[in-house]
């Protein structure tokens, strides 16, 4: 069962004083958190926004770690305060796994400890479902990252605050190493980045440099309270293995901690080369996607003729650029395969949020797509210049134009709007050749994976509009006006996007 610690001595909150030794733990913690927090205005819009001043939040479990973390944050926005400057409101972040049974006293601990503090406390609850061949672990980490960004969306967070330590930085490198990670996994965790997916919050890190011990002792002078996960003792997962074993290592090499984080910030180093390297090359090679569904594209030729080494870098930093997490060595040897040296098909990768798609001579970033309507829409047309189509995500939309238009009469009839059943053609300049679908649409380079999300517009059994492609052209010269052009429009998600 977790408990609850406390050590014997309790002291009042308090700003740290100017005239404290800066090797005390409590001048020393909370220091870090404020130059950690100058540091990171660079990366968010300063001032009040329309939802008012961006907020200062802190990642709260309820272990050790965090609640220093939020003890030292309150006390540097205090000190702030004393100085004149106006500082920013405080929000504590908790995510309710739902992993152990203590779950839920883990989430009233936090509660209280807030209230008692005065800090603002909000927390999510998450399902925790590993995806294929993704850990439990993995799986509970991607959970928590991800319902942290949307608390941080939902309540106007500028600066979002973790309480990992110089001891949980070694644990990173070495559990790294242990799997073979690239120079940017055995980089560590960076002290601030911008938080995936929202490039106007900071993620930062005060306490990189900071021993474990050191905020224990800081713990122990303020008589802080906390919470111990009893899974932090089960060595069937990985790190606790490692943790279990860092003492001995650490008595046979006792600058080891020194050591791995000067490795990790010279490796900091080559990824940073390797990356400005790589964003020169992407600048000439990413374009924005052609469509809602489609969020950027790469130019494989351009991308084919990199070493593999450099085409793999500008893959990597292309999906950092669009907020996905990086993949891992093996992932990304997956990704290459596929989309890069295989010729054949249309491959589709899922990897975070996104769907990774080849199309003749581009990488595609595409959002992920459901099943397609199968259902055709009955509609009539009574003259209007809109024809909203919720089921198909968009709108018909009419302009007069009786030298190419269709003729009214034919948009008087009875029309459906729907899927493609099998055989239509279409004539898509007067005069022009009537086409089968499926070559309009290879002559249009319209992918294969897009054209079941693209409606038909019929009267009767002719296509009068093929979305994607335009109007059907052929009518009788001597139609009478008035005469429609007809426009599809998709209006908001498309069919099979997410809302």
């Amino acid at each position: 069962m977790a408990s609850s610690r406390k050590p014997a001595h309790k002291a009042d909150f308090a700003a740290p004083s100017a005239a404290l030794d800066l090797r005390d733990p409590t001048a020393t913690l909370t220091d870090k958190v404020a130059q950690a927090l100058q540091a990171g205005a660079a990366f968010v819009v300063s001032g009040a926004g329309q939802h008012g001043p961006r907020a200062v939040a802190v990642a709260l479990s309820g272990g050790r770690d965090s609640v220093a973390l939020l003890h030292a944050a309150r006390a540097a926005l205090a000190a702030a305060r004393v100085d004149g400057a106006e500082p920013a409101p405080l929000l504590a972040l908790h995510v309710h796994h739902g992993l152990q049974a203590q779950a839920d006293q883990w989430d009233r601990f936090c509660a209280g400890l807030c209230r008692d503090w005065g800090v603002e406390y909000r927390a999510a609850r998450v399902m925790v479902v590993p995806a294929h061949g993704e850990g439990l672990e993995a799986a509970a980490r991607r959970a928590r990252y991800q319902a942290l960004t949307e608390l941080c969306e939902q309540h106007n967070v500028g600066w979002l605050l973790f309480g990992h330590h110089l001891d949980d930085q070694v644990e990173t490198v070495l559990m790294r190493l242990f799997r073979g990670s690239g120079v940017h996994g055995l980089a560590g965790m960076p002290a601030l980045r911008r938080l995936a997916k929202r490039r106007d919050i900071a993620l930062l890190r005060p306490w990189l440099e900071i021993e474990r011990r050191d905020i224990e002792a800081y713990c122990g002078e303020h008589g802080l309270r906390w919470i111990d996960d009893p899974s932090n003792d089960d060595t069937r997962f990985a790190r606790n293995a490692l943790r279990h074993q860092l003492p001995g290592l650490i008595a046979a090499f006792p600058a080891l901690r020194a050591n791995v984080a000067q490795a990790a910030a010279h490796l900091a180093e080559a990824a940073h080369a390797l990356d400005a390297l790589a964003a020169r090359q992407l600048a000439t090679l990413a374009h924005p996607g052609r469509d809602a569904a489609t969020l950027a594209e790469l130019d494989l030729d351009a991308l084919r003729a990199l070493p593999a080494a450099q085409g793999d870098a500008v893959l990597r930093l292309w999906l950092r650029d669009l907020g996905v997490r990086a993949p891992s060595v093996a992932r990304l040897a997956a990704m290459r395969a596929q989309l890069i040296d295989h010729r054949g098909g249309e491959p589709a990768l899922p990897h975070d949020g996104l769907v990774l798609r080849r199309f003749r001579s581009r990488v595609l970033a595409c959002m992920p797509q459901g099943a397609p309507p199968a259902e055709a829409v009955a509609l009539q047309w009574a003259g209007q210049g809109r024809l909203p189509v919720p089921a198909w995500h968009g709108e018909l939309r009419f302009t007069r134009d009786d030298t190419f238009g269709v003729p009214e009469a034919v948009l008087r009839q009875p029309l459906t709007l729907g899927p493609r059943t099998g055989g239509e053609r279409i004539v898509l300049r007067p005069g022009g050749p009537a086409r089968a679908l499926k070559q309009a649409y290879q002559e249009a380079a319209v992918p294969a994976w897009r054209r079941p999300y693209l409606p038909l517009l019929r009267a009767g059994d002719l296509v009068v509009l093929a979305a994607g492609l335009g109007m059907h052209r052929r009518w009788p010269d001597a139609a009478p006006a008035p005469r429609w052009r007809v426009e599809w429009h998709a209006c908001g998600p498309e069919p099979g996007l997410p809302q």
